[in-house]
């Protein structure tokens, strides 16, 4: 199977199909109502290439919320998650010489689009990226990573790691950002 487009991708990614994710809103009202603190803005864009993201606290919500639409943008907010619990994140795939990836590793990372301007991200090999998914990775998230894999085989998985729980299942301590063929 494939994920050939990100509409396709946000579809699956809203579902809830596609492993942990965030909390995830449409409804402005609905996210305010969460009573969640600092809230994610997240661009919804039909082709590739990365759409705005800003996470902003509570008291810019509804500014952000009038800013955007008057923008024309087409957005889901989200709960966020605690960077400063992070200590891994980046892309993992697997080729004909098993995974690989493009991680940055340490802790309290910055969000991926800022570590990765910062060439923070560097590539690992097969060995190297077991190593990696073994020390960072809780093993429920792991078998939801093999699971995508196998769903998914010629995709590109983005995840980050943290030392805490995060995200909509319980128990879990990877996010899943995106799995994509395009």
């Amino acid at each position: 199977m494939k994920i050939s487009s990100k509409a396709e991708f946000f579809r699956l990614w809203e579902a809830g199909v596609l492993g942990n994710r965030t909390e995830l809103w449409r409804d402005p009202h609905a996210a305010f109502d969460s009573g969640t603190l600092e809230i994610g803005f997240r661009e919804i864009r039909t082709g590739a290439g990365a759409g705005k993201w800003q996470k902003v606290p509570r008291a810019q919500f509804w500014a952000t919320v009038v800013e955007w639409q008057k923008e024309g943008r087409q957005f889901i907010m989200d709960n966020g998650v605690p960077s400063e619990h992070s200590t891994m994140q980046g892309e993992i795939c697997r080729t004909h010489r098993g995974l690989e990836s493009f991680l940055a590793v340490g802790y309290g990372l910055a969000p991926m689009r800022l570590t990765m301007q910062a060439g923070l991200h560097r590539h690992y090999g097969y060995v190297e990226t077991l190593v990696l998914l073994d020390h960072y990775m809780d093993p429920p998230s792991r078998d939801d990573l093999d699971d995508l894999l196998e769903l998914y085989p010629d995709a590109t998985v983005e995840v980050t790691c943290f030392d805490i729980g995060v995200g909509n299942i319980p128990g879990r301590c990877t996010m899943f950002w995106e799995v994509r063929n395009y």
